[in-house]
């Protein structure tokens, strides 16, 4: 072998053992998790000491998680329309608006994305108190709707971006009123990302636990800040086998993501 093909051989090695211990970093404290939630125990621990499925039995007959599931997914579904509209006009404004402050106007729409959650929670909290909406459904929904929206934004404007606008106006000289053109021509186009843009908004919302702790109420408890209750209060498996199921409800949503993105690569290819 030659030195050449000796180097490029260490170079693929290299990087196949820095890919696979970067793998392992990322799936490790996943797997812990799993594990830990199948324990016999009456308290985390790991590895475990006995396969079990009593947790997640427990899981099942406590009410409080159906209750705190159900308010996540009525939350996360509004935030994910709230911010598909919202999103898809500021995207429409940026990419369509043709002015020199678009850039600006662009950087303000994804600033919730650079700050943290906190800092946006102690701005809202005593909004909503104001407004007499602390500890409703249409806080914890405008809340999770800022940090959401960023993501519409950001993959209705790429979407924007992929076709020529001359298809808009081409249906507008044909006749076609402006909510016409973007219906039957605009749309369609950015069908993908708009929806790729919605279940993102969704598990954004379905995750978030800093916004639900200042605008959430009794009623409106959300499945991560129980989570933290509990964390705070009893520690026992039952928290990991509900981190698993969220865990897997995550990876159908990611499914769901790449299903939706693979029409989009397959002319490329």
């Amino acid at each position: 072998m030659t030195a050449d093909g000796l180097t490029r051989g260490l170079a693929r090695g290299g990087s196949a053992m820095l890919l696979t211990l970067f793998t392992a970093f990322l799936l490790a404290p996943i797997i812990v998790v799993v594990l830990m939630s199948f324990t016999n125990q009456l308290y985390l621990t790991f590895p475990p000491t006995g396969f079990a499925t009593r947790w997640y039995k427990a899981a099942w007959n406590e009410t409080a998680w159906f209750d705190a599931s159900w308010n996540s997914i009525q939350i996360g579904a509004a935030t994910a329309v709230l911010s598909m509209i919202l999103g898809t006009l500021s995207a429409l404004a940026v990419t369509r608006g043709g002015t020199r402050w678009t850039r600006w106007v662009a950087s303000l729409v994804i600033a919730p994305m650079m700050l943290p959650h906190i800092i946006i929670a102690i701005g809202l909290y005593p909004t909503m108190l104001d407004l007499k909406l602390s500890g409703t459904y249409i806080a914890v929904i405008l809340g999770h709707t800022v940090v959401a929206m960023p993501l519409v934004f950001t993959t209705v404007s790429a979407a924007l971006r992929g076709y020529d606008p001359a298809l808009e106006f081409a249906a507008r000289t044909l006749g076609a009123d402006g909510w016409q053109a973007f219906r039957h021509v605009t749309l369609p186009m950015i069908g993908g990302g708009l929806a790729v843009g919605g279940i993102f908004a969704f598990a954004v919302s379905f995750d978030e636990l800093m916004l639900a702790l200042f605008l959430a109420g009794p009623r409106t408890e959300t499945l991560p800040r129980l989570l933290w209750e509990h964390l705070q209060q009893t520690i026992t498996p039952v928290i990991a086998a509900v981190a698993t199921l969220v865990l897997l409800f995550t990876l159908v949503l990611m499914g769901a993501v790449l299903q939706l993105r693979r029409p989009e690569a397959e002319p490329a290819s």
